[in-house]
């Protein structure tokens, strides 16, 4: 005979027989791995076209007779709407059923798809890439909500580790066979041939996916969500000005408009913190930042991202632009970053359980400086250039991969499991902020030329701010323990 634990009483023990418990155990595990599958079918496609889409933007700004740095939008706006739209998505999850938002949110990534297809001009393009973000927000907490929940909390950090496998593993397939199809059939036809994965993956999410306990009732702050959403955007419109009043010989510091922007953001901000306070559900609980063990780590990944994310986005046009290699080339360049993000996260996942957090961290931080150097000195085309390249990629993909588990679980430890779903969408907010602030920025840094002594600030530039990552470590504890 053997003890355990009900699901639902989980303060009443009951005798099972053992052969009771190994079968619930074998459908636990075989349920983990069926839904572990349908997750990565159900994220392909917008990993996939994160990747796709960046190596494509010199080609989608010709044909849609813009700027690169205008069509840097299609990805700013994508991301603006997850870091906004993700904390609602977790508390729509909470009181409605992860299992349920995660559905809707895949319908809507899936409809938005098939509707890229159409897009007429830039803005449209735009327009519809925030409302797959938004779709995103929708499904990404849920996401790691459903797998949290089947993997439990002892094995918390291998189901961080295997959602990003899931995120980066299959994209990096998608990406191998979307490169071809960009080259021969334009950027619009891999939006038709991901629409088509996000439909299977939408029929059998419906079939496969079970549905977890719900959270208290509460309500959605819109008005946090508004003011957090235009305090960025005019952040964000501020660093795309940058680069136009420098062209003109004006400095920025005594730019009207600029300043306007950054002192009306700043304002924005400081009323969203006083409003997050007082309400009674906020969509950011920022009392939580006052824990080190919840903030820092929070700000070490999303300085991490801003070096991942920045750099990545500026590759793309330096392998087109310096290198000449055609879109199709460089998007298949670009694999060894999600590669070896897939391939190091289920071992990053691991070796928090092993090791506890401070190592991952500190490997994490110490791969992503490694990759902007390697960026800043193979940003020219000379020899060893594009060797330099491929491995400032490979170090990124090792950084991601290493750290993501350690800062992810450190945030879903400083919470108790009922606030799960807010700490996760509070943990993609400030991702998804660090990843547009590193998009803008980096691209303001480059400039249109791309001259290797830009290049190189530009990337000793994310150098620097991935360094800050090092601040998370100090306060790194042993594994399953609540700070």
């Amino acid at each position: 005979m053997s003890i355990a634990a009900s699901a639902h009483e989980p303060n009443v023990w009951r005798v099972v027989p053992r052969e009771a418990v190994a079968q619930e155990f074998s459908q636990d595990v075989t349920y983990r791995r069926v839904l572990l599958w349908v997750i990565a079918l159900a994220v392909l496609g917008f990993g996939s076209l994160m990747t796709l889409v960046t190596a494509a933007l010199p080609s989608i700004a010709s044909d849609m007779n813009t700027t690169t740095a205008t069509a840097g939008w299609v990805l700013t706006g994508l991301m603006l709407a997850m870091a906004v739209g993700t904390p609602a998505g977790g508390k729509l999850g909470d009181i409605y059923g992860h299992r349920n938002t995660f559905l809707i949110g895949l319908v809507g990534m899936t409809a938005t798809m098939f509707a890229n297809y159409w897009v007429w001009n830039i803005g449209a393009f735009i327009a519809v890439r925030v409302l797959f973000g938004m779709s995103g927000a929708l499904l990404m907490p849920s996401s790691m909500a459903l797998l949290m929940d089947a993997f439990g909390v002892e094995e918390r950090a291998k189901a961080v580790g295997w959602f990003q496998f899931a995120m980066t593993g299959a994209p990096t397939l998608g990406v191998v066979v979307g490169g071809p199809l960009l080259e021969l059939f334009g950027w619009r036809s891999i939006f038709v041939g991901f629409g088509l994965i996000g439909a299977l993956a939408t029929v059998l999410a419906f079939v496969v996916v079970k549905p977890i306990p719900k959270g208290p009732k509460v309500s959605i702050d819109w008005q946090g969500a508004l003011l957090l959403a235009s305090a960025t955007l005019l952040v964000l419109l501020a660093i795309t000005r940058v680069p136009k009043v420098a062209r003109s010989g004006a400095s920025f510091v005594t730019d009207i408009p600029t300043l306007g922007m950054v002192a009306t953001s700043l304002f924005l901000y400081f009323s969203f913190i006083a409003w997050e306070k007082h309400v009674p559900s906020p969509l950011l609980d920022v009392r939580l930042f006052k824990k080190p063990t919840f903030a820092l780590p929070l700000g070490a990944a999303a300085c991490s991202q801003f070096a991942y994310m920045g750099a990545f986005v500026v590759i793309p046009s330096v392998l087109q632009g310096p290198f000449g290699y055609s879109v199709g080339a460089a998007a298949l360049l670009m694999v060894p970053r999600p590669g070896v993000f897939a391939l190091v996260s289920p071992l990053g996942g691991s070796l928090v359980t092993k090791v506890g957090m401070r190592g991952p961290m500190i490997a994490g931080s110490t791969a992503m400086i490694g990759s902007m150097l390697a960026f800043a000195y193979g940003s020219a085309p000379v020899k060893f250039g594009l060797t330099f390249i491929v491995i400032g990629l490979v170090l990124s993909g090792v950084s991601a991969g290493l750290g993501s588990p350690a800062y992810q679980t450190m945030v879903a430890n400083s919470v108790e499991d009922t606030n799960l779903g807010i700490a996760n969408g509070m943990n993609q907010t400030v991702m998804w902020m660090g990843m547009i602030l590193g998009i803008q920025s980096m691209l303001a840094f480059a400039g249109t030329e791309l001259t290797p002594t830009r290049l190189r600030v530009t990337f000793i530039f994310a150098a620097s701010v991935a360094a800050l990552g090092y601040l998370a470590p100090i306060f790194a504890t042993r594994p399953n323990k609540k700070n």
